[in-house]
């Protein structure tokens, strides 16, 4: 057990952390999952039982500091160390204008996708550079490189995340520790179909249902693939800038030295 690596996903219940979840079980990788629906945890270490019986799906909020700590204690506790963490879990709750939304859904989003990430680096990074490695994927979105009208929350919070990983990764520069922004593309999971189920995502989102119809979506496992192989060293190049499951990893590999330091990260153009 010891020489095999050990993940923690956040937001793992569901969708695209579900999915993660289940690719690093099947690539041999100990996979601590987290998430807040006990029903739903359950599910999940069902599914990774079919590998191994050494998975775990633990309770987690990710707003919730004291909580991503004892979670960073136990794993350390029992494998001690963790070489991945991918930072996941997401809300998108409030759609429409944004003057117009519940404050509570847009604070939600923003405290969800935006702080979450920022209390699980503030848990774990000083984990990672005691143990003298690791790497951090954080997942980014609709809305980081253009506009996301009636998606303001969302799209302005995982901007930051973007940009929190840019800052982040130079500040780790001198360290082992590797940081990265994946875009998941657009993945047919519980939070899109809220987008285009609901009456509110119907009526200022229906872009979206005319995506999946033109047949955008990505597969399942394309997010989960990226994260393996960001995880696994095959896009060290990259750390610190957002890469889309849209891109081709051959590509990305040869574009490596004609690359500027700009390549891939936000920028205004002037």
């Amino acid at each position: 057990m010891e020489h095999k690596k050990v993940v923690v996903i956040t937001g793992a219940t569901r969708g695209i952390g579900r999915n993660t979840a289940l690719l690093f079980a099947e690539k041999g990788y100990i996979v601590i999952g987290t998430g807040r629906d006990s029903e739903r945890l359950k599910e999940v270490k069902a599914e990774l039982d079919t590998y191994s019986s050494e998975h775990s799906m633990v309770s987690m909020d990710v707003t919730q500091p004291k909580e991503i700590k004892n979670v960073v204690d136990s794993v350390m506790k029992q494998y001690g160390k963790i070489d991945v963490w991918i930072n996941n879990a997401g809300a998108f709750k409030a759609i429409g204008p944004t003057w117009e939304v519940k404050s509570s859904d847009w604070i939600n989003d923003v405290t969800t996708n935006l702080f979450g990430t920022f209390h699980c680096v503030q848990a774990i990074v000083p984990v990672m550079i005691s143990q003298g490695f690791g790497s951090m994927i954080n997942i980014v979105g609709g809305g980081t490189v253009g506009a996301f009208k009636y998606g303001n929350g969302y799209g302005t919070s995982k901007t930051a995340v973007a940009r929190l990983t840019e800052n982040l990764s130079e500040e780790l520069e001198d360290t082992p520790i590797k940081v990265f922004a994946l875009d998941p593309g657009l993945n047919d999971t519980d939070m899109t179909r809220y987008q285009r189920d609901t009456e509110v995502g119907q009526r200022y989102l229906s872009d979206i249902e005319d995506l999946f119809k033109q047949k955008i979506d990505v597969s399942p496992f394309q997010a989960p693939q990226f994260a393996y192989y960001m995880a696994n060293g095959e896009l060290d190049d990259y750390k610190g800038r957002v890469v889309s499951v849209y891109d081709q990893v051959e590509s990305l590999k040869e574009n490596v030295n004609s690359m500027d330091q700009d390549f891939y990260k936000l920028r205004l153009k002037k």
